[in-house]
């Protein structure tokens, strides 16, 4: 008998703040995890043949959001794009996902990308198609359906005819090379679901909200830019809402990115799934290759310790360094003992201006042992509270930190002075609230010389928390050449 190897997908449900949100699953519990975010007017059931064809190999999740297919939400659910992902990440939480490749179709875009910018350690590579974040991504008909909101004179009108069975049909199959290759039951489910009680009134609303989106538009791309997930695109190039243009744009933020365009429409998944499910398939296997290897300089400090055990938990190699066995300061010491990996963490901190020597030897070395990434542990010092006014130059900043904190400074200008082929981020907690704590895997990183701040306008965050944005900072590739810090 001919070995065949079908997946079985499971149905279920699992409650997330009142909302009783249906999903399928697949594939091993072991295995890469790729969330499927479905679009308008569909669900989850969009997803099924790649389900059949990857859930082989790959954990496959794909949820049905309020208001759409199989999920219950309670009668005074407000439909809006921001409850969408508050749910599409109570879900996350719910079913324990802590890292995966998110697939953003269509309103995927809008719901991934919010929980993408809420929860950066979560997204171990982007998968986008017919997704759109960009302004030349908009159609004429996209401008004018978007240009809807509660306050325009029949704008719930015009969106409400947008709900009925030719214009459902006529997304699947316009732009199609070969109609014949469509198959009716995604339209026609789509359509049953449209037709229950309340589920149009609710697409309206989403509709009216459908604005909001574009206003975020340059927050999406800021994040793209900051923490450069690795990134597949796959576009129809016929779709009538968001033209190739759309495609292309993610190049600007995401410039290694993979892009592939087919000559379908919107459901590209409809037509052209052999083609794509091998270039997921790939992209999945190109993020799990080999583990990153990584050193780890001053590894028996606070923080050094934090970064290894964080980075040892998600199955990086890591190599602990210190003074016992390698010179800070020595290109040569650092060079052979740095040899071999791809990644090097410095957390150090001394007397006789150790930091910023240790800087420039590392500056010096890493080229040299064909190690091209550094990410440097720097302090809050050096953030300002004020345009050029740094928190280590105030008349009130603790003396006890002050030479470490003028030190790391100094690091910081030699890092961003250098003509260096090194891919060197600088990290910098909250300038007085880097407290003990584990990770929660809830915070904001982010590119810039201020602290990041709480509606309080506190600043603060714990060392696992810390060590988490850094691990993350080496896997994604993000913040080169940037200093970057880290809060709640």
């Amino acid at each position: 008998m001919v070995a065949v190897s079908v997946p079985r997908i499971r149905h279920r449900f699992v409650e997330v703040d009142g909302v009783r949100v249906f999903y399928r699953e697949t594939g091993p519990q072991g295995a890469p995890t790729l969330l499927l975010l479905h679009g308008f007017p569909s669900a989850s059931h969009q997803f099924r043949r790649l389900m059949d064809a990857l859930g082989g190999r790959y954990r496959l999740i794909a949820p049905d959001y309020p208001g759409f297919g199989h999920t219950e939400a309670p009668a005074d659910f407000e439909y809006r794009f921001e409850r969408l992902a508050d749910i599409v990440e109570g879900f996350v939480d719910a079913v324990g996902l802590t890292r995966f490749v998110l697939y953003a179709f269509d309103f995927g875009g809008p719901v991934g990308l919010r929980l993408a910018t809420r929860r950066p350690e979560l997204i171990a590579g982007l998968i986008v198609q017919n997704s759109n974040a960009y302004d030349e991504g908009l159609s004429d008909l996209a401008r004018a359906m978007t240009a809807n909101t509660p306050e325009v004179p029949g704008g719930a009108d015009n969106v409400r005819q947008i709900l009925e069975l030719p214009v459902t049909r006529g997304q699947y199959e316009g732009g199609t090379t070969d109609p014949e290759l469509i198959a009716p039951d995604g339209w026609t489910l789509d359509q049953h679901f449209l037709d229950l009680p309340g589920r149009k009134d609710a697409q309206v609303e989403l509709g009216l909200d459908y604005h909001t989106n574009l206003a975020l538009y340059p927050v999406w791309q800021q994040w793209l830019r900051d923490h450069r997930p690795p990134a597949l695109i796959l576009w129809g190039r016929n779709d009538a809402f968001f033209p190739e243009a759309g495609a292309s744009a993610y190049l600007r933020d995401l410039p290694e990115a993979g892009i592939h365009i087919f000559d379908t429409g919107h459901f590209a998944l409809e037509e052209n799934l052999p083609e794509i499910a091998p270039l997921i398939s790939d992209f999945i296997d190109d993020l799990n290759q080999e583990p990153m290897i990584i050193a780890v300089i001053g590894a028996r400090g606070n923080l050094g310790s934090a970064v290894v055990r964080e980075a040892t938990a998600r199955g990086l190699r890591v190599t602990a360094l210190d003074r016992s066995t390698m010179d800070v300061t020595d290109p040569a010491s650092v060079k052979n003992a740095v040899a071999g990996h791809d990644a090097v963490v410095a957390a150090i901190k001394g007397e006789d201006r150790l930091v910023p020597r240790g800087a420039a030897s590392l500056l010096e070395a890493l080229p040299l042992a064909g190690v091209d990434r550094l990410v440097f542990l720097g302090g809050g010092g050096s953030l300002e509270y004020a345009p050029g006014q740094r928190f280590v130059d105030s008349p009130n900043f603790p003396p006890q930190y002050l030479e470490t904190a003028r030190d790391q400074g100094e690091a910081l200008e030699i890092l961003r002075a250098s003509d260096t082929s090194v891919r060197w981020s600088y990290a910098s907690p909250p300038p007085v609230h880097l407290v003990p704590g584990e990770a929660t895997g809830t915070y904001r990183a982010e590119a810039r010389d201020t602290p990041i701040t709480d509606a309080d306008g506190e600043s603060r965050i714990s060392v696992g928390d810390y060590a988490s944005a850094i691990v993350d900072a080496l896997q994604n590739a993000s913040f080169v050449g940037q200093r970057f810090t880290v809060s709640y």
